[in-house]
């Protein structure tokens, strides 16, 4: 039986509006980009299968982070790589904004939030976002020249604290301060993501004097607080420890 033409028509239009719709939306899902080349592997952890390499700049959904790796959709397939290999996608940078009255911002009194160290000031008047990219929510609006604390950097974003709130500014408008030795030569260090060159043993003072603190694997992921003299103090799960800077790679 012949069918109508005007049948075949529709059924033809509804399948190219369907496919370019799940384009849109695939492309809109795109969260993230690889900072190196990589394997996708079936399950979390580098024992699993390789179902795909990745070149440095691959776009890719984020579905979910487990641990140290992060759960992807990429190339029409789901799998598994490190996450600290991965940084958000970035999107246009906020320009200078005008002065906009906050009640936040008269908020002088921070009692142990005034003592946190600052590492940096900014160079222009910012919106602290909530997340790293102009569509999340502006948590207050930052002068040029606010001395803060920056926490952790993703490609061209910067998550800061700024009094007693945490949040994020495009990293081109952070200026870095001159660091302050502190007591013992220990100078505090913008956390810095980094991974283990060999297994080795974390200590809990910077020397191979000190005890025991935990096991690291190759390829641990942990991120630099400090340093002192040959050694570095790195976060691993909330636990601090020491580890010598030569076993470690910093990832950006």
């Amino acid at each position: 039986m012949l069918l109508p033409l005007s049948f075949i028509f529709e059924v033809l239009v509804n399948q190219m509006g369907y496919s370019q719709s799940t384009a849109r939306s695939s492309s809109a899902s795109r969260t993230h980009r690889t900072t190196a080349p990589l394997k996708l592997r079936k399950g979390a952890g580098r024992h699993y299968l390789v179902q795909s390499h990745l070149e440095q700049g691959t776009e890719l959904a984020l579905v979910t982070v487990h641990g140290s790796w992060a759960h992807v959709y990429v190339h029409k397939i789901y799998g598994w790589v490190p996450n600290i290999y991965l940084e958000p996608i970035p999107a246009v940078f906020d320009e200078p904004v005008v002065n906009q009255s906050d009640d936040r911002q008269d908020e002088r009194t921070l009692t142990r939030y005034s003592l946190v160290e600052s590492t940096h000031s900014t160079t222009a008047t910012l919106n602290l976002r909530k997340g790293s990219g102009t569509g999340y929510p502006v948590l207050m609006v930052i002068d040029q020249g606010t001395k803060v604390r920056l926490l952790l950097q993703q490609g061209l974003w910067s998550q800061i604290q700024c009094g007693k709130l945490h949040g994020w500014v495009p990293s081109m408008y952070l200026h870095e301060l001159p660091a302050r030795p502190a007591k013992g030569g220990l100078m505090a260090v913008p956390n810095q993501r980094a991974l283990t060159t060999i297994g080795l043993n974390a200590r809990r003072g910077p020397g191979d004097h000190y005890g025991l603190a935990r096991i690291l694997q190759a390829d641990t992921a942990v991120v630099i607080v400090a340093r002192q003299g040959a050694w570095r103090q790195i976060d691993r799960d909330g636990e601090q420890m020491w580890i010598p800077a030569s076993q470690l790679r910093t990832v950006y």
